[in-house]
């Protein structure tokens, strides 16, 4: 991979990255820690060009670079190396019997009227909400305009909201 190719992938490579640190450890979100993984996984990226073209992801790669490297400063932060990333994904408090319940409920409902979206409604909402991708983003990957990622958002947020409030589902 050359420079300019090389260039053209690295902002979006540094947004994810950056958006995946700051899920990582919330806490450390405004401390700058973000922008020293994805810095740090940018450079290993760079000394690894040469053989980038023969990954199938370098997004991915990118992320395992930076999740590794989230990890080593989280351990460097606590002073040991028995810090494990699950320490900073789960909340601290946890939720009772019925409010699990009440979740896991949801959830399956969600699941159901998620799938019964039409596939293209289905993929802009998991590439907006679960992937947290930028409305350019999608229209960029969809090929449509961002007007049009827009209303179809809208218009699938709006069949969620109404099969979530019945009963009947």
């Amino acid at each position: 991979m050359d420079r300019k190719e090389f260039e053209a992938i690295a902002p979006a490579i540094r947004e994810s990255v950056v958006r995946m640190a700051r899920r990582l450890a919330p806490d450390n979100a405004g401390t700058g820690f973000p922008d020293d993984v994805a810095q740090d996984t940018l450079l290993r990226l760079w000394s690894l060009r040469e053989r980038l073209d023969s990954y199938r992801s370098v997004e991915a790669l990118a992320l395992t670079i930076a999740r590794n490297r989230a990890i080593d400063l989280l351990r460097s932060e606590k002073g040991g190396s028995h810090v494990s990333i699950d320490d900073y994904d789960s909340p601290d408090i946890s939720p009772g019997p019925d409010e699990s319940l009440e979740a896991t409920e949801a959830e399956e409902k969600l699941s159901r009227i998620m799938s019964s979206l039409p596939s293209a409604q289905q993929a802009i909402i998991r590439m907006r909400h679960i992937e947290d991708m930028e409305i350019d983003d999608i229209a960029k990957v969809t090929g449509s305009t961002s007007g049009a990622i827009r209303v179809a958002l809208s218009r699938a947020r709006n069949h969620i909201k109404e099969l979530f409030l019945q009963q009947d589902i």
